[in-house]
Parts: C-alpha cells; sequence; structure tokens
C-alpha cells in the first residue's frame, strides 16, 4: 500500500487554489500535506469570469464568505443576455431560474411553446422574478416563503487578479504550503509514477498525487504524457479571446451580455469599480488586429491594455494519467460562452473527491475518473454548441459552425426537441431542462409540435390566464433593491 500523504498542484489561477483548499479540507482527516508550485499569472490570462451558481457551492465548500468574494469587486449574476444571435435585434435571456409555475404538473415553458408555434409573441422572462429584476437592474437573494421568490439562483462576475489573491489568501490561513517557481522537470519512479518536481532554481518537490492546473499550457502534463486529445474545433471554430477592463456603469444590470458579431462574440460582464469586456471569435474569420479594432468600436472606454488569449476547443480523453491529473483548461478548453470555465474545474474537484486513491499507485480510480469527466466535458460542449446550431444568423462564420454534423449526443437531443418539444438530460450534465428551454426557446428553436397529453393540457390555458402571473412577478421585482445597492455594504 501506497498512501496519498502529499498532494501537489501546479499552477497560480483560480482554479489551482480552490483545489487546494478544497481537497485539503475535504480529507484533512487524513492529514493530507498540500503544496501549491505558484507558477506565477500567465500574461494570456483572461480578465475574469462569469460563473455558475455553483460558484456559491465551491465558496461555502472551502469555507470563503460570499461578503469576501464581494469585497474583489465581484457582482451579482441573475443570468445571460443574448442578442443578435439569430438576427440584427433580437434578443433573449438565460435566468438561472425556472420559468413560470407548473400547469398541472406540466412544466410552465411548454404553455410558450404552444405560443411561439401558433405565432403569439411572449418570452419565458416574462414569467420569471429573476429574468424581470436583472432587466431593471435590482436584485435580491431567494426567499423562502412562496416558489415565486425561491425558484432562482445567483452567480458571479470576478476579476481574476483580485480573487485569486484572496483565495491564495485563504489557501495560506487553512496550511496549504505555498512554493513559488517555474516547473523544468519531472523525476518518476521505475514503473513510471512521478515521485518529485523539479523547479527552474533546482529545488525539488516530492509529492504521491499531482495535480496540474496550469491551464491552456498544461505544464506539468506535457512533461507528462502528450495525451490522445479530441478535437472539438470543426464544431467550434472560436480560437482568439482579447479581454480588458472598461469604465463601470452607475447601476448596472446583475447579468453578463454576449452580442453576436460577424466572426464569433462581445461580451460584457459588471464589477463594482469597473467592467469586463471581450471578444471571443474564429482567427480563420478574422484577425487579432480586426477583432481588437471591432471590441474598441464596441467599447472605447478601455482601462487596460487588452490580453490576447488563444485556445482549441477539445479535451483530454484520459486527464488522470498515472498519478497526475490535468484539471480546468489543462483538461478541456472551450470558450466561456456558457460561463463553465471555473466550474470545469470544479466538477473535477468533486469528482477526485468522491474517487480519491487509498493507493497511490492505483489506476481502477483513474479509468472511472476520466469516464466521468468525459461525459462532464461533452456535456458542456454541448449546451456550447447548441447556442450555434439553434439560432437563425446568417454569414461565413454562422454557416460554418452548422456545417458539420453535430455530435450524437447533441443531434439526439436536438432532433428529439424538434419533433416533439420532449428535452432530455443525459448523465452528468450541468445544465437542467429549464436552461435548455431558455435557451432553445429564446434562440427561436421551435418543435414541430407537442406530445398530445402535453398539447391537450396547454391548449386550455390562454393569454389572459397568464397575464396576473406577469404582474405579479412585475411587483416582486420592483420591490428588489437596485443592484448597486446590494453591492454597497460590501464596499
Amino acid at each position: 500500500m501506497n498512501p496519498v500523504q502529499r498532494l501537489v498542484v501546479v499552477g497560480s489561477g483560480a482554479t489551482a487554489w480552490t483545489a487546494a483548499i478544497a481537497l485539503h479540507r475535504a480529507l484533512r482527516q487524513r492529514k493530507l500535506e498540500v503544496t501549491v508550485i505558484d507558477t506565477g499569472p500567465s500574461a494570456d490570462a483572461p480578465i475574469g469570469y462569469w460563473t455558475l451558481p455553483s460558484q456559491r457551492a465551491v465558496h461555502a465548500m472551502i469555507g470563503v464568505r460570499e461578503a469576501d468574494v464581494l469585497r474583489t469587486g465581484a457582482t451579482f449574476k441573475l443570468g445571460t443576455e443574448h442578442r443578435a444571435w439569430s438576427r440584427g435585434d433580437s434578443r433573449f435571456l438565460h435566468a438561472h431560474a425556472e420559468i413560470g409555475t407548473d400547469i398541472e404538473g406540466m412544466p410552465f415553458y411548454k404553455y410558450l411553446q404552444l405560443a411561439a408555434m401558433t405565432g403569439r409573441e411572449d418570452r419565458p422572462e416574462h414569467y420569471s422574478v429573476a429574468a424581470i429584476a436583472a432587466g431593471l437592474s435590482r436584485f435580491a437573494r431567494p426567499k423562502e416563503g412562496s416558489p415565486l421568490t425561491s425558484n432562482f439562483t445567483y452567480a458571479f462576475h470576478l476579476e481574476e487578479a483580485p480573487y485569486v489573491a484572496m483565495l491564495r489568501e485563504v489557501a495560506r490561513s487553512a496550511g496549504v504550503r505555498r512554493v513559488e517557481g517555474t516547473l523544468a522537470q519531472v523525476h518518476r519512479a521505475a514503473d513510471g509514477h512521478v515521485e518529485t518536481l523539479q523547479l527552474a532554481n533546482g529545488e525539488q518537490v516530492p509529492g504521491d498525487l499531482f495535480l496540474d492546473c496550469t491551464g491552456r499550457q498544461a505544464q506539468l502534463m506535457n512533461l507528462v504524457e502528450a495525451g490522445d486529445r479530441e478535437n472539438w474545433s470543426k464544431w467550434l471554430p472560436c480560437d482568439r479571446q482579447w479581454s480588458a477592463l472598461a469604465n463601470p456603469q452607475e447601476n448596472p444590470p446583475p447579468l453578463t451580455r454576449t452580442i453576436a458579431g460577424s466572426a464569433g462574440w462581445l461580451w460584457w460582464a459588471p464589477l463594482a469599480q469597473a467592467s469586463m469586456v471581450g471578444h471571443v471569435y474564429s482567427s480563420a474569420f478574422l484577425s487579432d488586429d480586426e477583432a481588437l479594432a471591432q471590441l474598441k468600436k464596441t467599447v472605447p472606454d478601455l482601462r487596460t491594455e487588452p490580453r490576447l488569449q488563444s485556445f482549441s476547443a477539445g479535451r483530454r480523453r484520459q486527464p488522470w494519467v498515472g498519478n497526475c491529473i490535468a484539471f480546468g483548461e489543462a483538461a478541456m478548453e472551450l470558450e466561456p460562452l456558457a460561463g463553465a470555465q471555473l466550474h470545469a474545474g470544479q466538477l473535477g474537484i468533486g469528482t477526485l473527491v468522491e474517487l480519491f486513491p487509498l493507493d497511490a499507485r492505483s489506476q481502477v480510480e483513474a479509468v472511472e475518473y476520466n469516464r466521468i469527466m468525459g461525459e462532464h466535458a461533452d456535456a458542456l460542449r454541448d449546451f456550447t454548441m447548441a447556442h450555434y446550431r439553434a439560432n437563425s444568423r446568417t454569414g461565413a462564420f454562422w454557416e460554418a459552425t452548422r456545417s458539420e454534423p453535430s455530435p450524437a449526443r447533441l443531434a439526439h437531443k436536438l432532433d428529439l426537441y424538434r419533433a416533439s418539444g420532449r428535452i432530455i438530460l443525459l448523465d452528468y450534465e450541468t445544465f437542467e431542462e429549464v436552461d435548455w428551454a431558455w435557451l432553445l426557446l429564446g434562440s427561436g428553436c421551435l418543435p414541430a409540435t407537442l406530445e398530445a397529453q402535453i398539447e391537450r393540457l396547454v391548449e386550455k390555458v390562454t393569454p389572459a390566464d397568464v397575464v396576473p402571473l406577469h404582474r405579479h412577478l412585475v411587483e416582486l421585482a420592483k420591490s428588489m433593491p437596485p443592484h448597486a445597492q446590494s453591492l454597497r455594504p460590501h464596499g
């Protein structure tokens, strides 16, 4: 038996420090010694992130208070608004919320499907207090007592540098050891397992299990094994991102905004004292200079020098090799459209806690870990792809994103939806049925018909029946304080 007593995390970003804190806390009864090799800030790191609501659970798991998160300049996020994804003036919202209330046990979005199929103008955001509040730049946390005030959740907009600084301090207080340096080489045992990591200054850091959290560079995994990789670029051709800070809004809405462009999409996300902006695009359709010019034209008040990232959509088939595991973008690269950049690393953390090996030489856990993380990654890929597959926007780039047949699991999901309005969920999906409903209805993707029993129920509901619900939700949203006021107590 070779028990795992020393865990070494390589990386300097949010995923590295979150993994170190989470595993140190989750496995504290095993007296696990956790060391982070801090490789320093990456020149091409994004300016920040918009997250999924799962970020709140992660903060609770690692002992980070929401007030401390907000002191980094973070803001709340009730959803994402997508503009021009179908035509020039189109707009739809994807809120972190249910849509309406069930109709005799049937999801309310079925009513909206039939309304759209029969040509009646109605929108999912009319039936969500979170969506209405976001449009009014108001925010309040969910409140128990009524399904209408408790059926939503929220996430965050985070600036990378201050957020990482906060996590680093939490890790230090928890007893995580920090070593600064650049990874130079690995030293292996006779069976191929890594025993120590050697830094550029000659220092050696021993360990039993090693995590690569160095992002797209995958500094550790590339020294251990090149690895077989699934390439998704034929479906997701965006491979570049410019990002920067810009001036703040006085009372910004608690939402992320994307705007479809000629070869990708631009984005805006508020911070307490600034705004984060960016342009995600395909270099096959737009040069870096042209993409930057478009960003500056859209947002002329940039505060910082824009950062350029390059990435290639895809994933490692085996993120766990020997006693080394790729986390986050070291395991999977995906454009940030779905807001899952930090979430992908969190999935790795949770799965590793469940499958943490008793023996550092055991590979049984690695096989299952690789299977589960592959399914998680494919599900995130599919939800991201659906933004491109469900819309009707024209142009060379947009038509290219739809030219290749969809992966089988996504094709089956969309075919079933278009045939009868059913939304099916497979194993290990991050996004729930209502998330798909927000996306597909908002994109104008409609079924040919509805299931007979569903249609009979929906036909009983008239537009007049749902007007009181909409009015009540508007009043609830108006009773919430302005988003900026919700942030003020935290500086």
